[in-house]
């Protein structure tokens, strides 16, 4: 009998965690984002179409965000070292960045991705209904631009892979992988937080 075996190389994960306990973080971070926006309504412009995206946070002081740093921080150290093998120091794993974006109905985020960290994240604290997907990207140019007709997705054919949006939910990817946000289709506001890590030598 011919024996087969399968390498699988150069994987590109995406981390999912669910924060049991999220209604009342997310309670305190939807007050806070709507405080931020009452006194920043025009915010930043980046990959949003529409919508509110919100200057970083201040993860220094205490509030919502540094409360909700304690909730996912044993998650991250678990990536870096359990999954990457990295090596971790406390003071060289950094959270560099953290921001919310407000989804109304109809607007979206085009395919970026998020250069000069390691590691990049998404926690949803609204996610009603039909408010749109998280799409992901192959990173591999050539592959995306040209492959055969497929007649069954798999894992190594599939070009772009969907994550509906749970509150609660935290994914945390490579900050290469490209990514894209569909409209929201419902008649509430969709609410993210992102951050980015990164790793200081």
């Amino acid at each position: 009998m011919n024996k087969k075996e399968i390498y699988d190389i150069f994987s590109t994960p995406i981390f999912q965690y669910h924060i049991e306990d999220h209604k009342e973080i997310n309670s305190e971070l939807t007050k806070h984002i709507y405080d931020l926006k009452k006194k920043d309504p025009s915010g930043n412009d980046h990959s949003n179409a529409g919508g509110w995206h919100s200057n970083n946070f201040d993860i220094i002081n205490e509030g919502p965000p540094k409360k909700f740093i304690y909730k996912f921080k044993d998650f991250l150290k678990s990536i870096v070292t359990d999954e990457y093998g990295w090596k971790y120091e406390q003071d060289k794993a950094r959270i560099v960045a953290m921001w919310a974006i407000v989804n109304y109905k109809n607007s979206f985020n085009i395919a970026h991705n998020h250069p000069n960290c390691f590691l990049s994240a998404a926690y949803y604290v609204k996610a009603p209904k039909d408010c749109g997907n998280i799409q992901f990207y192959e990173p591999i140019d050539a592959k995306a631009i040209r492959y055969p007709k497929v007649e069954k997705y798999t894992k190594y054919s599939a070009t772009v892979v969907n994550f509906e949006p749970k509150e609660g939910n935290l994914l945390i990817f490579p900050s290469y992988l490209y990514h894209s946000v569909q409209a929201n289709k419902s008649n509430e506001d969709r609410i993210v937080i992102s951050f980015n890590v990164d790793i200081y030598r």
